[in-house]
């Protein structure tokens, strides 16, 4: 991928060969200068090796010998890499549809499509399909003669909540938080003209949105969908008021109204061969916001990605973990799959697991669009900060909060009536349009064939769900992602 905020850099020793995509980092010295694969010797060979490992920044390294390939990457995750071997060919893409013909019904990944359907994703080498892997945030994958074998890093270690000395007190901790953002800001080599910041009016987004318009005033470029309905209004007034109180570049908005989900001129409909059931549920609002920011010539987003990992308070060793629920509609292959939700997945993660499964959801859109994103909330450094925080700091993003409230910002701003989500958008999305592409698929579905779903239940929760977008609202989640699965498969 050609694109500022990344470079691409090869090596070799003559043996092998190293080729490096990663994010540019600002005033760090490199032994890599060239795309093409400068000769060197094996001590300076390893020691470009090392320092891929020591990059501060996402970063994904290709080692081609004598016996194979290995790939690697750093703290990686912003951007998916999928991998398909066969043949002894081994393919990559950030797009998990650009693998389409590994793909197909008949290759489920079975514990996948039940962590799907009980709303339960875990991170891990697993995709939703078995001939698909990805390659997780500081994993390794080996391609031979024997085929493709993936291996999880050590477990990331993470702090417990301190207790803050006796003078640290609001005043210090909110300006522990801002020269943190502009730290993690810094590292990169930024152009600030062609930087976008999302400012949808939630507190993550809100806070890194205004650390950077602070450090690039009028330059960064503000964006959001809007949601409308009984919230838009307060969603749109509360957004004027950061804009207008810290200083952006011009604002990129779309109405999502304007581009409903699952509609039969979308992209997810019209285009079903190339977007993955993973994809951004609202994608056609979502693209159409992309568009506009490449129209008006942005390369780099900011995302508010892992604020409510960093922001909340960590189940402790012992504590009862999390379990799934089979929703009603599942069939007894769901059921006897719960207790293998864990199977398999990734041991702790440096960032978020949360954030990592949601850039999984945004990125690769922004990715075809040209757009790379950058998360600060799964920055180690920022990360270090959260799990540091004491638990009265985190508890409903107080910190994120107070951060508002000492920039001046009006009280509507930094605690908000009503709750702004995308909820009513996706309830009339379900109820126009999944409802009647389930009724026609009948019991023809592929999740039904294969056990996954109980065809009974299902067209009867079809049907409560078509009466109106209210009494979609309990279902919608469920049959959103059975809508979007079955697309797909049938687009392969």
């Amino acid at each position: 991928m050609d694109h500022p905020a990344l470079e691409a850099r090869a090596v070799t020793d003559g043996t092998r060969t190293l080729l490096v995509v990663r994010e540019k980092a600002a005033d760090r010295p490199t032994l890599l200068r060239s795309l093409c694969p400068a000769r060197v010797d094996g001590a300076v060979y390893g020691r470009v090796l090392e320092e891929c490992r020591q990059w501060p920044l996402q970063a994904l390294w290709i080692e081609s010998g004598p016996h194979g390939l290995c790939l690697s990457t750093g703290l990686g995750g912003v951007c998916p890499l999928y991998l398909a071997y066969d043949g002894g060919h081994l393919r990559g893409s950030w797009q998990l549809m650009d693998l389409h013909d590994r793909l197909g019904a008949g290759r489920l990944d079975e514990r996948e499509v039940m962590r799907l359907l009980t709303g339960f994703p875990r991170y891990g080498h697993d995709t939703l399909f078995s001939t698909v892997k990805r390659l997780s945030e500081r994993s390794t994958a080996y391609a031979d003669a024997g085929g493709l074998r993936l291996v999880y890093p050590a477990a990331a270690e993470h702090a417990q909540p301190s207790e803050l000395a006796g003078h640290v007190g609001e005043a210090e901790l909110v300006g522990a938080f801002e020269a943190l953002t502009d730290h993690v800001f810094a590292k990169r080599p930024l152009n600030p003209g062609r930087m976008a910041a999302q400012l949808s009016g939630g507190m993550d987004s809100t806070n890194l949105a205004i650390s950077l318009a602070l450090a690039h005033p009028g330059a960064i470029t503000p964006c959001a969908m809007l949601i409308g309905g009984d919230a838009g209004a307060q969603q749109e007034a509360r957004r004027r008021a950061v804009i207008e109180q810290t200083g952006f570049a011009a604002d990129v908005t779309v109405r999502a109204a304007d581009h409903p989900a699952l509609s039969p001129g979308g992209l997810r409909r019209s285009q079903a061969q190339a977007v993955s059931p993973l994809d951004e549920p609202h994608l056609e609002a979502a693209d159409a916001l992309a568009q506009a920011l490449r129209t008006r010539d942005i390369h780099t987003v900011v995302a508010g990605f892992g604020g409510d990992e960093v922001a909340r308070t960590r189940r402790t060793a012992g504590g009862p973990a999390r379990a799934p629920v089979a929703p009603s509609w599942c069939g007894e292959r769901v059921r006897d799959l719960l207790g293998e939700v864990d199977t398999g997945i990734s041991p702790a993660t440096m960032a978020p697991e949360t954030a990592l499964i949601a850039l999984e959801v945004a990125t690769p859109l922004m990715a075809r669009r040209g757009l790379w994103t950058v998360a600060p909330f799964t920055d180690p450094d920022v990360v270090r900060f959260g799990h540091r925080l004491p638990a009265v700091w985190k508890k409903d993003k107080y910190l994120l909060h107070r951060r508002l409230a000492t920039r001046g910002l009006p009280e509507d701003v930094v605690n908000p009536v009503l709750r702004e989500n995308f909820g009513h958008r996706m309830n009339t999305a379900v109820h126009r349009h999944a409802t009647g592409l389930l009724r026609g698929w009948g019991t023809g579905l592929h999740l039904v064939e294969q056990g996954f779903l109980d065809p009974a239940v299902l067209a009867e929760t079809v049907e409560r769900a078509a009466l109106s977008p209210a009494d979609a609202a309990p279902y919608r989640t469920g049959l959103y992602l059975i809508t979007a699965v079955e697309l797909a498969l049938r687009a392969l």
